[in-house]
């Protein structure tokens, strides 16, 4: 009896052991089909965006990635960048079967001679080598590894650097290592919209009104380039300058407007009034769907004016854009304003060493530094935004318009104002501010406006405009105005050498002024997803250092003892359910 209790039992035994492999194989066999990772995280970095996977379901031929960061001798952190651009491609490759990729160990079974003929390569196709040293048994060793890829499809070939440094101003290893592995996906996602040309819109810079130069917009441009192609367009009373035409007779010159030339305009810091036809396109360019990113010194203000002079005068800008401005439902203020949260500048100190002028750092209160505090895709999750002679901007218009009207940026809640004409000193950095004058709290200084917009020019005559079909309601479209001209334009040192857009070389800091450019030019170009993977907030879960401190040795103590316990109670039950059981029988 007690026999054939025992194989009963063990045919149970066989039986349940049987179920429980084919459910393990079963769920490995539709899990290599079915892609599916639970994230669990507040912030779902470990999702990919909408706006990646719709790049992903339109990639029509085969994108091949190659990752060059391999290997079993890559130091720790860089093999967990390695992982984690691993599994970020595994989760691409579940949305699309376009996309494959490999991983190799460039310096795998090659001589000296080999590795470096193959950097020399990968370094002609923008792929960085890089020496990493790191402490042995025998002394300090040094090795090169390559933290990129190079993505193919259909010819094309672009290089994405896996490690990310935000073009070199972060240097601590492991602050790269983390900086890296949150920005893979906008890095590679990117880099994969541009081989596959997933990007059709253009920008183009305007010049012809004293705008900045293309050399002090250099990054900016590169920036863009990244995205959309990107152009420099001079406005000088041309149609053909921002519009496709249809021409309809050759001999006469008949024509009409096919459309805008370009998706967004850019107006970086006009110096000179605008004519008022250059004006009449702009507002027909903005009533047939285009956008535009206003730039704008409301006020005649120069730092290099103040080391060249004891004073400044501070006048109005007249650009003959204010009837524009208000018809689109803001207003540019000729004042300019101080903050307590401001940028440091280089002040002469009066005193002298071998020969050399010493200079020391004071806070300059006409150069705010930008807190960005709105919920909105263009500033969401940004860092401090630096500026120069900043102004004031106001919404206008009846609340009930067919605008809708964002306010994206703002001063502190330490604010003055200073009205023009006004004359000011670098003689302010060595008087103590008067916290009474810094009243006003968080005055706009950078405006969305998104809607329908009505012409300024409904009733306009004249020539040039006999036989232009003039519009005189916009589709729906939308614009940014920044009062501040400066916050686009790049810092140079010596021999030439531009800084990245938003460093500032004195204080060597690193601001947001790129990643709002690039947010706002996204956003405009109807591409916000890509400004959400950018955005991504990643929140550091920190210990409590107090805590730690404090109560170390209770947890120790807890970690240790604790999981013993519990193995020993389920021994418990286990000993206790199996005396029952065969008591029983």
């Amino acid at each position: 009896m007690k026999t054939e209790k025992n194989i009963n039992i063990k045919k149970d035994n066989l039986l349940q052991f049987a179920i429980i492999l084919l459910i393990i194989v079963a769920v490995n066999i539709i899990s290599s089909f079915v892609f599916h990772r639970f994230d669990l995280t507040a912030e779902k970095r470990f999702t990919l965006s909408k706006s990646t996977k719709n790049m992903l379901h339109n990639l029509d031929d085969i994108v091949y990635i190659k990752v060059y960061l391999d290997g079993k001798n890559l130091p720790a952190d860089f093999a967990e960048l390695s992982l984690k651009t691993r599994e970020l491609l595994d989760e691409m490759r579940a949305y699309s079967d376009n996309l494959e990729y490999e991983f190799i160990d460039p310096s795998k079974n090659k001589s000296a001679q080999e590795l470096n003929a193959i950097y020399g390569e990968l370094y002609q196709k923008g792929l960085r080598p890089q020496a990493v040293q790191s402490m042995q048994a025998d002394g300090v060793s040094t090795q090169y590894i390559v933290p990129g890829a190079l993505i193919s499809y259909q010819g094309l070939e672009v290089p994405v650097q896996l490690a990310d440094a935000d073009e070199g101003l972060i240097t601590q290893r492991d602050a790269i290592i983390k900086y890296s592995v949150e920005k893979l996906e906008y890095n590679i996602g990117n880099a994969i919209r541009r081989v596959t040309h997933q990007q059709h819109a253009k920008v183009a810079f305007l010049k012809g009104h004293g705008e900045l130069t293309n050399w002090e917009v250099l990054k900016a441009a590169m920036a863009i380039a990244q995205f959309y192609e990107v152009d420099s367009v001079i406005l000088n009373g041309k149609i053909s300058d921002i519009f496709e035409l249809n021409i309809q007779d050759s001999a006469t010159g008949d024509y009409t407007i096919k459309g805008n030339k370009y998706d967004l305009l850019i107006i970086a810091k006009p110096t000179i009034a605008f004519e008022e036809y250059d004006k009449f396109l702009l507002d027909q360019y903005v009533m047939r769907g285009g956008r535009i990113l206003w730039y704008i010194d409301p006020v005649m203000a120069e730092i290099d004016s103040l080391y060249n002079y004891p004073e400044m005068p501070c006048l109005p800008r007249d650009l003959n854009l204010d009837d524009m401005f208000f018809r689109y439902g803001v207003r540019f203020n000729t004042n300019l304003l101080q903050d307590l949260n401001a940028l440091a500048i280089p002040v002469n100190n009066g005193e002298s060493i071998a020969g050399q002028n010493q200079y020391k750092l004071i806070p300059f209160y006409y150069f705010p530094i930008i807190t960005p505090y709105a919920k909105h895709p263009i500033v969401n999750n940004l860092s401090l935004l630096r500026s120069e002679f900043i102004s004031s901007v106001d919404t206008v218009g009846a609340s009930n318009s067919d605008l809708k009207k964002t306010i994206l940026l703002t001063t502190s809640q330490n604010t003055k104002v200073l009205n023009t004409p006004a004359i000011i000193s670098l003689e302010v950095l060595k008087r103590r501010a008067d916290l009474r004058q810094f009243s006003h709290q968080y005055l706009p200084v950078s405006v969305l406006v998104e809607g329908t917009f009505r012409s300024l020019y409904t009733d306009l005559q004249g020539e040039h405009v006999k036989d232009l079909d003039i519009v005189s309601t916009s589709s729906p479209t939308k614009m940014v105005f920044v009062a501040d001209g400066d916050m686009i334009k790049n810092q140079f040192g010596s021999n030439n050498f531009v800084y990245p857009l938003g460093y500032d070389k004195h204080t060597n800091t690193a601001f947001a002024n790129k990643n709002f450019l690039l947010n706002a030019v996204n956003y405009l170009c109807d591409d916000e997803d890509i400004t959400q993977v950018r955005t991504k907030d990643f929140k550091m879960r920190l210990l409590n250092k107090d805590r730690i401190l404090k109560q170390h040795t209770f947890w120790q103590t807890i970690n240790m003892i604790v999981p013993l316990l519990i193995i020993s109670l389920l021994g418990l039950v286990l000993l206790t359910t199996r005396k029952i059981k065969y008591n029983k029988q």
